[in-house]
């Protein structure tokens, strides 16, 4: 009987056994068969497997795409959920890979534009005299000289710190893009890479790259591919609903309406000969009532939350402050039209255009369009608009793909077994499906501990008892702990309490440094606790004694009062806890429970403070961990 192609790289003798660290993993060798036979079968169909932590998914889905690529010349378009598994595919996975395929492969990111060194703005540095940055202009200097030196442009090599204001001021944001127009154009590092990555077999980037740039299915990826591999699948709802989203802030229009903007496009209306008398006046009116309308949008907020109905009132204001302007904007955008390309109006172009985008996406807002489909509020500094289903938006941007098979992964698709729920919040619907065993023995390497607090979140006292119980919980395992908190409030009365006396291990908290910072810090102190937000609940890979426990207060169904959650319980009512709010709560649950055992020899405990998790047996909350020990435990609490 003949083997499949598959066998020959993960059965246990197979040529990536010569790799160091390779087990043999029978649901790895699944995988690769089923992506190796879609891909080969030459049909445009969507395979959805959910392989839990430990089966080694990465290279199961590289082996047999990169073989099917190079075969060919074909490429295959790997999309991630964030920068950590990007940056673990491009310098640990793919570089390892290497030697042990039959054909050598071409491959390399594509990171969002602002990671990227914008040619022309930083012309505008070295024109604006080594601006100082707080360092004499040294910051300058050194990007000026860096930006003759580099090859990809990537900003990343600057090694400077995420929020240093000059990356701001030279990133090649959509916004500051001048395109066609730039005269910078063909030396353009964005561009390059583009067209370099034409000649890749595998190219890795993020899915809200993909979703902007593909844009509701209106354009094309500006990177041809022959297949789609959707890593961490679950969180293409959120991606697809966050590159729908429209919003428009104050700030936006401050930027767009300071002395700058209004002098390149005076120049660009003289260039092209047109009257440029109402255009300061109109200019200045529209400043100020744009203004007036944000004003007026935060006051009105604080009664609305959600908006429900077309905000009228504040509609016929913008339009009325910003119409005079308007109309040159509409003139001077005609006029461009008629002269075609006209680099010396370039920047006069750029105002314009952002101008008409900016109050397009403020128009759009305060129209409330389709509620309860779509959600509208004030969260503090703009108001935005979102769609309450993603469903709808990603399906519009898969109508561009060119008949292309799509294989979407993660650790957590189905809820109870079920794909139903991730169908119907991404939209997908997969011809295949393949459900994966964990390879972990989970009954015997964890268990699962209940502590009823006796008290509401809303209760008065919520967060001190919450804490007390989380402070014995991680003294009782000498640290070595993740805590995951409901609300930014808990997080930081968690944090205070474990600092108020000394402890035998190190405490880390969320926002005392970047992500990534401590992360690394957690690695690297085995009996450190860190105490962070829900968000925390993915992108940890402690394996061994460095993580033995986590905690988390409770069941982490959404806040009642968060926009989308309201908006959603008016579009399906009733139904909505069982259709949306329990299935996502147990994926959440999922997600952070997985962050403890991650190797064989991995051992621990989950400790949730939420007695609704075993009062509540219709909710089905540890359905998902069958065999795995649930304890109810009283904790004798300290005052």
């Amino acid at each position: 009987m003949t083997s499949h192609p598959m066998e020959a790289y993960f059965r246990e003798d197979g040529i990536l056994s010569r790799m160091q660290g390779f087990e043999f993993r029978p649901q790895q060798l699944k995988i690769a068969v089923k992506v190796w036979d879609l891909l080969q079968s030459g049909n445009a169909d969507t395979l959805a497997i959910e392989a839990p932590t430990g089966i080694g998914k990465s290279f199961a889905l590289l082996v047999p795409s990169l073989l099917w690529a190079t075969e060919a010349d074909r490429t295959v378009l790997l999309l991630t959920a964030g920068h950590a598994l990007q940056g673990q595919l491009m310098t640990k996975d793919l570089p390892l890979l290497e030697g042990f395929l039959r054909h050598p492969f071409r491959f390399g990111t594509l990171k969002g534009r602002n990671n990227y060194l914008c040619l022309r703005r930083c012309a505008e540095l070295e024109r604006g005299g080594f601006l100082s940055f707080g360092d004499e202009g040294e910051i300058s200097e050194k990007v000026l000289e860096w930006s003759r030196e580099s090859t990809t442009g990537d900003l990343s090599e600057l090694e400077l710190p995420e929020t240093h204001p000059v990356l701001e001021r030279i990133a090649a944001t959509r916004e500051g893009c001048l395109g066609r127009l730039c005269p910078l154009k063909g030396e353009c590092f964005l561009q390059r890479l583009y067209l370099q990555a034409q000649d890749w077999h595998l190219i890795v980037t993020n899915y809200h790259l993909f979703f902007s740039h593909l844009d509701g299915g209106k354009r094309f990826f500006p990177v041809h591919f022959n297949a789609l591999l959707c890593d961490e699948a679950h969180r293409i709802p959120e991606a697809a609903r966050s590159s729908a989203t429209r919003a428009a802030s104050p700030e936006r229009f401050r930027k767009m309406f300071s002395a700058r903007p209004l002098s390149n496009l005076v120049k660009a209306f003289r260039f092209l000969k047109l009257p440029d008398g109402k255009l300061e006046s109109g200019w200045q009116q529209a400043a100020q009532g744009v203004e007036g309308v944000f004003n007026r949008l935060a006051l009105l907020s604080r009664e609305e939350g959600v908006f429900t109905r077309p905000l009228t009132d504040l509609r016929h204001d913008l339009e009325s402050s910003v119409e005079s302007l308007a109309t040159e904007v509409e003139r001077f955008l005609a006029r461009m039209m008629e002269e075609g390309e006209a680099p010396d109006v370039a920047e006069g172009f750029l105002v314009a255009s952002q101008l008409v985008e900016a109050l397009d996406d403020l128009r759009w807002c305060l129209d409330v369009v389709d509620y309860p489909r779509w959600a509208t509020w004030w969260d503090g500094a703009q108001i935005q608009s979102t769609p309450v289903l993603a469903a709808a938006p990603v399906r519009e941007a898969l109508s561009s793909l060119d008949d292309v098979p799509i294989v979407c992964t993660s650790a957590t698709l189905t809820v109870g077994g079920d794909f139903g729920f991730w169908v119907r919040e991404s939209g997908i619907s997969p011809a295949e499906t393949l459900t994966l065993d964990s390879p972990f023995d989970l009954p015997s390497q964890m268990s699962i501990w209940v502590i009823d607090l006796g008290q509401r979140v809303t209760d008065k006292g919520y967060d001190s008892t919450a804490s007390r119980v989380i402070e014995k919980l991680c003294d009782l395992n000498g640290g070595r702990t993740l805590v995951l908190c409901s609300s930014m409030r808990l997080m930081r009365a968690v944090s205070a309490r474990l600092k108020s006396k000394e402890r035998g291990y190190r405490l880390l908290c969320q926002g005392e440094a970047p992500k990534e910072e401590l992360l690394e810090d957690f690695r690297s102190d085995e009996t450190s606790v860190l105490v962070g937000s829900l968000s925390f609940r993915e992108g940890i890979d402690i394996p061994g004694d460095g993580l033995t426990q986590v905690i988390l207060d409770r069941i982490p169904f959404p806040h009642p009062a968060d926009p989308l959650v309201r908006a959603r319980r008016d579009l399906e009512g009733k139904d909505t806890f069982l259709r949306s709010t329990l299935p996502m709560s147990r994926l959440f649950l999922r997600q952070a429970f997985g962050r403890l055992i991650r190797r064989k020899t991995d051992a621990g405990r989950v400790a949730i403070l939420d007695g609704r998790a075993l009062q509540r047996d219709d909710w089905g909350i540890f359905q998902d961990f069958r065999g795995v020990p649930v304890k109810r435990v009283r904790l004798v609490q300290t005052p």
